[in-house]
């Protein structure tokens, strides 16, 4: 068809449905990928949120953009649908209208991506570069037209222009407000993409409205043919949902992860940031690492919660890192090959599974080491997520919070509980005897999630951003975590705010003379519990006296008071201080004070018959960087030992905590000694771990003999003593060395361990052995009667291990139960 004669007259164009339809999906493709991409955005720092910035924009100017435009000017019928007359385009214009909006789009997203603060002049800012680059691109496009020449109606250019600017600043201020309050669902982001293609395609549409095609001749060789760009645009369109299903994916996994890890014991990590403002994932959830399926109870009166030992160890360990860090590899291969390693990722649903699977590995004794390897591993993978080396990764909160209490139940499962007359009497009968045995109920399945907290400088949160992580209020993330834990948030948010509250904080004694009341409540077959101070679980309810130290005039008077009841001793110190003369008025005054604030605070009858140790104590203090005269604390203690029954709480700034981690917490103050001692003892407890391996790989030897010299690793587990240690620790502790030699065809392995024994009353018992084995003759099938000791060489050497010293805690504790059964004893030995 000759089209010569329609040169310079403007051609009639019509409008393709379908296309219309097409370019608005594929802008809403675009649009949605981007604010997924933006979503995960959490700094403007680092190459993760570089490569989430170059997508977002890529996908929001290339596909919702450029892609949109070139398929809505496809929807243009020129002429009937006339093929020599339809719109083509020239090469370096659409490149160019490519890239225009791409880089716009960048800038504006590093500039203006708002996530926990948003400013109306931020917004505002950031919908105007949005609208131009669509306005800037859309004309930059119309350009490269190469077959037509173009003009506009005015009024549909300010059209377009303030549609582009104000749809863009709505929707981008909606989607950053609702990802500031974390309320930023599937729908409402799904909600915003429709919004901004909305803007998009409106403003396209609006300015072809406008636009007067006048045709100004064939077009050259060297244009882009249209087939080309509809292909272009239907693989970048392509592009986009392959990461949106992607990210689907990704999500949908994770959900179903966190869900059943809400049935596990897991540990997770709890990092404030300056403002108080809790680490979370992008998509609102905390860091977290799988420990167990479940804990493994020797028996059934043992329960897994803050006083059992096992808890108590990881505690200690959590502030003793360095000690740990070492020791990890040889865990870790310890586990795999025992076979625990296998069967915990193994993520079955049944509990009873992966339980017979350890324990056909490991006696039921032997589990509580297994926790603590698992639990020191779990640790090491948590800081690996995180990229943190193991030494920052913070302390064990002394909590355990049970999760997964609100699990959806399988179909029919209410309907056959609420049916079952049986079932429900079992039930009751669970819940009696709990209440009777004076302990919580225990729901099989039920998770426990343990927190490793800290709290970190603004350096190191914004380190922390660019590694792709945020910091959220907890208000704000509340109902995503309590969804993914299983739980309720009127459980979990004291549960974090309590975390919050003390994250990062060493609560310890000002230098100077305390008055104190150390009570002990028993429990039931589980040791006892001691009154501690709520808002600090470490400190005994306690209350200062002006004193900085005490003078023998002082220790005098207390030891004439010695066992005497508060009550006693409040109506002595009050007549002497009412009849003396002295220079010991004043103590007098100050000590019969300080005992009536405390009484005063504890607001408790139990603390009237407290009895007087006379012997202060020397306790942890905060250290003064001022006056070093004042770095000493001394405690005079009243001691006493509660009724189980009638005192079960105390008040609102006082409660019972386990005296097992109570005497824990004594030695993890700051910069104490106890440290490395317990860094030797971790090392002692896990010796076991390279006789473990030394086992395995000797019988690896006995069943692969042409491969023995290759078999057998080499092990090294060593600890280097730190600074400040005691001088009894030694220059160097080796823990282990296994080694393996070649030497005129015989194969020589040594082992050294030393074993600590931690019920002996005289100190622990270290073992040295020396052990080495003739394979040669057994490789040669040379027997003996005596084969089993012919090639055994023992060598023995015992000497006495370094014991941790007791704190005034142990002292007080071991003081207070030696008088009651004194006091029992007596009692009896009347009634005889």
């Amino acid at each position: 068809m000759d089209v010569d004669h329609y040169r310079g007259q403007v051609i009639k164009h019509s409008y393709s449905p379908g296309y219309i339809v097409l370019s608005y999906v594929v802008s809403f493709s675009g649009c949605w990928t981007a604010l997924e991409l933006l979503h995960r955005r959490t700094s403007s720092r680092g190459r993760y949120n570089w490569f989430l910035l170059i997508g977002a924009a890529t996908a929001m100017g290339a596909v919702a953009i450029w892609c949109m435009h070139f398929i809505g000017n496809r929807a243009i019928q020129m002429l009937n649908g006339e093929r020599e007359l339809q719109i083509e385009y020239s090469s370096p214009y659409t490149a160019g209208s490519f890239f225009l909006p791409i880089c716009v789009l960048g800038l504006d997203f590093y500039c203006f991506n708002q996530t926990e603060d948003v400013t109306v002049r931020g917004t505002i800012l950031g919908g105007v570069m949005a609208g131009l680059a669509v306005c800037g691109m859309h004309y930059t496009g119309q350009v490269g037209i190469s077959n037509y020449t173009i003009s506009y109606l005015w009024k549909c250019v300010v059209g377009s222009v303030f549609i582009a600017i104000a749809a863009n600043t709505a929707a981008l201020g909606v989607f950053f407000y609702f990802t500031m309050t974390w309320t930023n669902s599937l729908w409402k982001k799904i909600g915003c993409a429709l919004m901004l293609a909305a803007s998009v395609s409106g403003m396209h549409w609006v300015a072809t409205v406008g636009t007067i095609y006048r045709f100004a001749g064939r077009s050259s060789k060297n244009d882009l043919p249209r087939k080309g760009v509809v292909i272009i645009v239907l693989c970048l369109g392509i592009g986009c949902c392959m990461i949106l299903l992607f990210l689907a994916v990704i999500g949908n996994r994770s959900k179903r992860q966190y869900a059943h890890r809400a049935q596990q014991v897991v540990l997770a990590s709890a990092t404030f940031d300056p403002e108080g403002r809790l680490m979370v994932t992008p998509e609102g959830l905390l860091p977290c690492r799988k420990i167990t399926n479940s804990y493994i109870e020797s028996s059934f009166e043992e329960v897994f919660d803050i006083s059992h030992p096992a808890f108590c160890w990881v505690f200690r360990a959590s502030h003793c890192w360095q000690g740990v860090a070492g020791l990890i590899p040889a865990m870790r291969a310890h586990l795999r090959a025992s076979g625990v390693v296998k069967a915990a990722r193994r993520e079955s649903t049944s509990a009873f599974s992966d339980t017979r699977s350890i324990t056909t590995t490991e006696s039921p004794e032997d589990y509580s080491s297994l926790f603590k390897e698992l639990f020191c591993v779990a640790a090491q993978d948590l800081a690996t997520l995180v990229r943190q080396p193991l030494e920052k990764m913070g302390v064990l909160f002394e909590g355990i919070m049970n999760t997964g209490t609100v699990r959806k139940a399988a179909p029919g499962y209410i309907f056959r509980q609420f049916t079952s007359r049986n079932s429900l009497n079992y039930s009751l009968e669970n819940h009696i005897e709990a209440a009777e045995r004076g302990r919580a109920n225990i729901v099989f399945g039920r998770g426990q999630l343990l927190f490793v907290v800290r709290r970190v400088n603004r350096a190191d949160s914004t380190q922390i951003q660019a590694l792709g992580y945020r910091f959220a209020s907890i208000t704000n993330v509340i109902g995503t975590l309590a969804r993914s834990m299983q739980v309720t948030k009127e459980e979990l948010s004291p549960y974090l705010e309590n975390i919050q509250k003390h994250a990062g904080k060493a609560h310890i004694l000002d230098p100077g003379v305390h008055v104190a009341c150390f009570a002990l409540r028993p429990r039931y077959q589980r040791g006892f519990e001691v009154a501690v101070r709520r808002d600090a679980r470490n400190l005994l309810p306690t209350y200062p006296l002006p004193l900085s130290r005490l003078e023998r005039s002082h220790t005098d008077i207390l030891n004439h008071m010695d066992n005497w009841t508060v009550v006693r001793c409040c109506d002595w110190l009050r007549d002497q201080s009412l009849s003396s003369n002295g220079t010991d008025l004043q103590f007098y005054s100050q000590l019969l004070e300080s005992i009536e604030k405390l009484t005063t605070q504890i607001e408790n009858p139990f603390f009237h018959e407290a009895r007087l140790v006379a012997r202060p104590f020397n306790v942890p203090r905060r250290v003064s960087s001022t006056n070093h005269a004042l770095n000493h604390a001394l405690v005079i203690a009243f001691r006493t030992i509660v009724d189980a029954h009638q005192y079960t709480t105390i008040n609102e700034s006082f409660m019972f905590a386990p005296s097992s981690l109570f005497l824990c917490q004594q030695h993890i103050y700051s910069k104490s000694p106890d440290h490395p001692a317990f860094a030797r003892r971790i090392n002692r407890e896990l010796a076991a771990l390279a006789q473990y391996i030394e086992r395995k790989d000797v019988q690896s030897v006995k069943s692969c003999p042409r491969k023995s010299f290759q078999c057998i690793p080499r092990v090294h587990l060593d600890f280097m003593r730190r600074d400040g240690a005691s001088s009894a620790a030694g220059k160097r502790f080796s823990l282990s060395s296994l080694s393996t030699t070649r030497s005129r065809g015989k194969w020589a392995g040594r082992r050294e361990s030393m074993i600590a024994s931690e019920n002996s009353t005289f100190g622990g018992i270290l073992a040295s052995n020396e052990i080495t084995i003739d394979a040669g003759d057994a490789e040669r099938g040379e027997n003996s009667p005596d084969i089993e000791t012919a090639g055994l060489g023992v060598r023995t050497g015992v000497g006495v291990a370094v014991l941790e010293p007791e704190t005034f805690a142990d002292q007080l504790m071991a003081l207070t139960i030696a008088e009651r059964r004194h006091a029992s004893f007596e009692d009896e030995f009347r009634l005889d």
